[in-house]
């Protein structure tokens, strides 16, 4: 059976995704390059927001509209919060749990017994299959679920409880993918600092992965601001560990925090990041912002705003608040009117933009190890380790490789010079 396998929303459903690959090929399945080579469409949803909850209705949708002969599977965090509704979409054949992800293919052998291969479905032993960035990254997941009640999060009821993986089984995928050529894995998770196998905690994790695998680069997701572990610090040294910490802010004004019910002030967010350039030269500071929380005042967003400005963060992703239902956010008074939140969005996009061009052009000069991942007509296209894109003229060999930070062009920096 031909699968093709969509992904919506957060980088731990495409580590997933990758998995579900794996076993798709040990099965003796083959993964399809586009929706109309397939015979099987999996898609992995997301309900973090009602956006995100529509687009995954709508590609589950499509492909039995667009391939009438074509089965699909429903799996992820829709399936989690709507099962009834995702159940009851037309042209889904299966939808499969977020409990029950990783028994997936067995799920597909006994729901369509006619497709199950002969004698597929064992424990086969295969590289993985990345599917979002080539054949160059390739992402692991290290723990799922949330302990955390945050008021507007949906991901507890949806994942559940925090639940790390064997440190043990971690290292041996890395030491796999590394073994297999590939030059960046990214260790994912719902809250990564979470992470706890026993005595081992996400620095002690770090720390073995370096020791004991050769992944040229290892670069972490999400970290909670208030669960930083400061023996993280020294691991940058090494080379191998990306600069570049993705620390999740919500908001910048602590009232709004406060009622987000996050642990932690603005005042305390901003002292960690001084840390962290403080320890690491050139360190990427990326974040999460949220637009229109229940309560929020102009006074309330404009020192958000300000205090964003301020932090200088490489990226933001910044969003409007979506009420999910079941949530305590979701019955808050105070809800903001639509066109607020869009005005409030476009103003925190366009400082969203300048600051991550001014973090590109202080970098200017600097040598960064550059990946090069994909080429597009005469030019190819890169991430360096503290999360800057780059983009190169002509052929370039893939792989990591030394280059120095140029001009901003075309959204992107240039690589003016390459060591030899």
């Amino acid at each position: 059976m031909r699968v093709f396998l969509t992904n919506l929303g957060c980088k731990l459903n495409q580590a997933e995704l990758e998995a579900l690959s794996r076993r798709f090929v040990a099965a003796g399945h083959t993964i399809a390059g586009s929706l109309d080579e397939a015979d099987l469409h999996v898609v992995n949803s997301c309900t973090v927001t009602h956006m995100a909850a529509r687009d995954s209705r709508k590609v589950a949708r499509r492909g039995a509209r667009l391939y009438p002969a074509l089965k699909t599977v429903l799996t992820g965090c829709y399936v989690a919060a709507e099962p009834e509704r995702a159940a009851a979409l037309a042209g889904v054949d299966l939808i499969v749990s977020n409990r029950d992800k990783e028994r997936l293919v067995e799920r597909v052998h006994e729901a369509f017994p006619a497709e199950a291969p002969l004698g597929g479905g064992g424990p086969v032993e295969i590289p993985y299959v990345p599917l979002e960035f080539g054949n160059s990254r390739a992402l692991v997941k290290i723990e799922d679920g949330c302990n955390m009640r945050c008021s507007f999060c949906i991901i507890p009821a949806t994942r559940g409880s925090q639940r790390s993986r064997p440190a043990d089984e971690v290292i041996a995928d890395v030491r796999g993918l590394a073994d297999g050529g590939f030059h960046e894995v990214v260790i994912t998770g719902v809250q990564i600092s979470a992470y706890r196998d026993g005595e081992v905690r996400l620095a002690d994790l770090v720390g073995r992965l370096l020791a004991e695998t050769r992944a040229p680069r290892l670069r972490l997701t999400s970290i909670a601001p208030w669960q930083f572990d400061r023996r993280l610090l020294g691991h940058f040294r090494s080379g191998r560990l990306c600069r570049h910490v993705h620390l999740s802010l919500q908001s910048g004004c602590s009232d709004t925090l406060e009622r987000m019910r996050r642990p932690y002030s603005s005042a305390d967010f901003a002292g960690l990041v001084a840390e962290l350039r403080g320890a690491v030269p050139g360190i990427a500071i990326t974040t999460d912002v949220i637009v229109g929380f229940p309560g929020e005042s102009e006074a309330e967003f404009e020192r958000s705003l300000a205090f964003v400005e301020a932090m200088g963060f490489a990226r933001v992703h910044a969003f409007p608040y979506s009420p999910r239902e079941g949530t305590e956010a979701a019955s808050l008074p105070g809800q903001i009117d639509h066109g607020v939140k869009r005005e409030r969005m476009k103003r925190m996009l366009e400082l969203a933009e300048r600051g991550q061009a001014d973090f590109w052009s202080s970098q200017r000069g600097e040598r960064v190890r550059v990946l090069w991942e994909q080429p597009k007509r005469d030019r190819w296209w890169g991430t360096s380790d503290n999360y800057i894109r780059v983009v190169r003229r002509g052929p370039v060999r893939p792989g990591l490789q030394e280059v120095r930070l140029g001009r901003i062009v075309d959204g992107a920096v240039l690589a003016e010079e390459i060591a030899a």
